[in-house]
């Protein structure tokens, strides 16, 4: 095989790696990301564009190989994969990677478990270990094209190359089939940011389409179907197609094999997009610290990067595409949410929350301007916040870093309090506490499960219970 393209020692990455010579870290942050993802999958289980998606599938799936988490029902695998990282991702709270600006576990770990239900006899290890790789790879991509969003192309398009990865583990691929999945990876990758924009409810559907096509990807190249082998420098390879230039192999090369990126990811506490978290952050670290009425307010200013403004300051519009969706990548939704109801979370992003009048006319007191005074290492931060309260004059906030960011960290415990347990209650099932600390027990201990079906058995309500 020709060493003449990037991709070549990443293949060797993904093939070469086991428990024995992955990081600790690496794979105690695979816990940690796996545990948060069930927690958002749960929460995202009822979400709007879930139901369709599920009604389509049925129609039209293959063999009944996987289970759909939660709801039970088996499908193909590639399908099983696609609503799970739907459900997973819907609510834009699965964990992500800043700078690369990926969401790398969802498509991860949910491509991992559709294959191995697929295959059979696989233990929980492996699961494990693919999360850590996929994860790993798709972050190195990414990292290797920083201006893909600015170019309309949504990041979610990595996410083909992390099904690839979790497939090919899964599958015990060659170094032949691992090469041609990823060749033919690049010809299938697509995603527009326009989706978000636009609030269509496909956008919560592109990394799970996306990383769907990897598996299929694999299943091409087992067959015999060839894909090119310059799939990141070549002169029509993803960094030219996305990057519009040769890309950064130095950030994609960087590490490899002994720094694992998913040490690095952020768990999102908001259900909106990045750009609307440090707005959110700010705007509720001032209601704490001068109690704000929101009859108060008279005017909102926000500062965000040249980036975030360029995307997201459009203003909140219910009618414009999805109400859920639109919120969610609406700047001035999510600081008008958090001075009415002084908390940011999934029920502030509900059906009957993105119709409330109060937060409608709160929307329209929020201006969103570029951030004249300070620039960013990252398309997100720093982010000011100035609120002028009437009698009181103004009040204002900037945020630096993030809660949940690699620089303020959620550790195990927090995640398993303030995230899976938070998510699961919006669930009857996975309410119980008994059926949180089951899958709390499960995932903590998964590189010891002898069949990573158990995983999924715990993750899908009983016949009794739905």
């Amino acid at each position: 095989m020709s060493s003449a393209d990037a991709i070549e020692p990443l293949i060797q990455h993904v093939l070469r790696a086991d428990a024995g010579n992955v990081p600790p870290a690496a794979m105690a942050s695979a816990r940690r990301s796996i545990l948060d993802a069930l927690g958002t999958t749960v929460a995202g289980a009822a979400q709007p564009g879930v139901g369709a998606l599920r009604a389509a599938l049925a129609r039209t799936t293959g063999r009944a190989e996987s289970r759909v988490a939660i709801h039970g029902e088996r499908l193909g695998a590639m399908d099983a994969a696609l609503v799970n990282i739907a459900m997973c991702h819907a609510l834009e709270i699965d964990d992500a990677h800043y700078p690369a600006i990926v969401h790398p576990t969802a498509p991860s770990l949910w491509s991992a478990l559709a294959v191995a239900e697929s295959a059979g006899g696989v233990d929980g290890r492996e699961p494990l270990l693919a999360v850590a790789l996929a994860t790993d790879v798709m972050c190195r991509l990414a990292l290797g094209a920083p201006r893909t969003i600015d170019n309309g192309y949504h990041t979610a398009l990595y996410s083909i190359f992390g099904g690839v990865v979790a497939a090919a583990r899964l599958r015990r691929a060659s170094e032949r089939v691992l090469a041609d999945a990823f060749g033919i990876a690049l010809c299938r990758a697509a995603a527009s940011v326009q989706a978000g924009s636009d609030g269509a409810l496909v956008k919560r559907l592109q990394p799970a389409m996306s990383a769907a096509e990897g598996i299929r990807c694999v299943l091409f190249a087992e067959a015999g179907i060839s894909g090119p082998r310059r799939v990141l420098q070549g002169r029509a390879g993803l960094y030219r197609l996305f990057n519009h230039d040769e890309g950064r192999i130095d950030r994609v090369l960087e590490g490899l094999g002994d720094d694992f990126l998913g040490t690095r990811l952020s768990i999102k506490r908001y259900p909106s997009s990045r750009c609307g978290h440090g707005p959110i952050e700010a705007t509720l670290a001032l209601v704490a610290s001068h109690d704000i009425d929101p009859e108060q307010v008279e005017e909102v200013v926000v500062e965000v990067q040249p980036s975030c403004f360029a995307r997201e300051s459009h203003g909140y519009d219910p009618s414009r595409g999805d109400p859920q969706v639109s919120a969610q990548f609406s700047i001035d939704y999510g600081v008008a949410a958090a001075l009415l109801w002084r908390e940011v979370f999934i029920d502030q992003y509900s059906a009957e929350a993105t119709r409330d009048p109060r937060l409608l006319a709160l929307t329209r007191r929020v201006r969103v301007e570029a951030h004249r005074s300070e620039a960013g290492d990252t398309p997100y931060l720093p982010v000011t916040v100035a609120i002028r309260l009437r009698g009181r004059g103004w009040v204002r906030h900037t945020v630096r870093q993030l809660e949940g960011s690699p620089e303020r960290p959620m550790h195990w415990n927090d995640v398993v309090e303030e995230r899976w347990r938070r998510c699961a209650a919006t669930h009857p099932h996975f309410a119980r506490p008994e059926v949180q600390d089951r899958i709390v027990e499960a995932v903590d201990g998964l590189d010891r499960m002898a069949d990573a079906t158990r995983l999924m058995d715990l993750m899908t309500v009983p016949e009794t219970d739905a």
